[in-house]
C-alpha cells in the first residue's frame, strides 16, 4: 500500500506491528450484505476498536441476547467478549482454551483462503500500489468476489490454498489498556467465562 496522499510525511501509525502498512479491517452489515469496513490504520490497537465499534455497543444493549464473541488476549474480557485463560488452573479451562484457539483460527483460514484465490492480496505479489482508500474498495471487492465464488462452488485455483494458522497468544504483549468502568465489565467476562466453562467444558 502506498502511502496516504493527503500526508506530507508518512505516519507511523499505518504501520503493523510487522512493519508492513495496512489496514485493520472490521465488518458491517449493509443491506443484509457483510461487508468489511476500513476505518482504522494499521497499528492501531484491538481493544481501541473494538472499544469504539458499533457491534459493541450493539451487545452492551443487548442485541444478541446470550451470543459470544471470541477475542484473542488483544481484546478485554467482558461479558459477550470471551478471551482465554492466561493460566488456566483446571482442566475445563485448558479445554476451553484449546476449543477457543481452534475456533478463532477459522478467521485465519478464510483470510488465507481468500489471499490463495485473489493473489494480489498476498504478500508475495508485493502490495497494492495504491493509497489507503482505495486500497480499501480493492480488498471489498476481493472479498465480494471470493464470497460469489464460494456461493457458486468455483475452485480455488490449482495452487494449493493457504491455509494460515491462528497466530500464537504471545505471553510478552501488554494486556490493553483498561478504559474506565473496564473492571466491571472484566468481573462480568470472568463471571460469564467461568459459566461457560462450567457448562460445556466441565
Amino acid at each position: 500500500m502506498l502511502k496516504p496522499q493527503y500526508s506530507q510525511k508518512f505516519r507511523k501509525e499505518w504501520l503493523n506491528e510487522t512493519g508492513l502498512k495496512d489496514w485493520v479491517i472490521e465488518k458491517k452489515k449493509s443491506s443484509g450484505v457483510s461487508l468489511p469496513y476500513f476505518r482504522y490504520p494499521g497499528s492501531t490497537h484491538d481493544s481501541f476498536i473494538w472499544n469504539n465499534c458499533a457491534l459493541r455497543a450493539k451487545f452492551a444493549e443487548g442485541d444478541f441476547l446470550d451470543c459470544h464473541l471470541l477475542g484473542d488476549s488483544g481484546y478485554p474480557l467482558e461479558r459477550y467478549l470471551l478471551t482465554p485463560f492466561a493460566n488456566p488452573m483446571t482442566r475445563g479451562e485448558e479445554i476451553f482454551n484449546r476449543s477457543h484457539t481452534r475456533t478463532r483460527v477459522l478467521i485465519e483460514q478464510t483470510f488465507g483462503l481468500l489471499k490463495s484465490r485473489l493473489r494480489c492480496l498476498h504478500q508475495s505479489g508485493g502490495s497494492l500500489q495504491y493509497e489507503p482508500r482505495k486500497c480499501g474498495k480493492i480488498i471489498t471487492a476481493c472479498i465480494l468476489l471470493h464470497n460469489r465464488c464460494v456461493r457458486r462452488r468455483i475452485p480455488l485455483p490449482e495452487a494449493e490454498a493457504e491455509a494460515e494458522g491462528g497466530e500464537e497468544e504471545d505471553p510478552d504483549d501488554p494486556e490493553p489498556l483498561e478504559a474506565a468502568g473496564a473492571r466491571q465489565g472484566h468481573a462480568a467476562g470472568q463471571k460469564a467465562r467461568n459459566h461457560v466453562v462450567d457448562n460445556v467444558f466441565s
